[in-house]
């Protein structure tokens, strides 16, 4: 695995561990904050396409914690 392939994975990752209670508000907010579709949201979580640099901040800032680097 490379270590781009791997930074992608962090998003999945931190995603498995949101609680099920949760997971619908939280994924709403990210796609409404990024302004992306629903079906862009499933190619990030599924590692089809890159998570664009602008969008970290926002994702770090809705999880509430550093899934990526910046």
């Amino acid at each position: 695995m490379t270590m781009q392939a791997d930074r992608d994975n962090d998003l999945k990752r931190w995603w498995n561990s949101v609680p099920i209670g949760q997971a619908k508000e939280i994924r709403n907010q990210i796609i409404e904050r990024c302004k992306i579709s629903p079906f862009v949201w499933g190619n990030w979580i599924n590692g089809r396409t890159q998570v664009p640099e602008l969008a970290k901040p926002i994702i770090n800032e809705i999880a509430g914690k550093n899934i990526y680097d910046l």
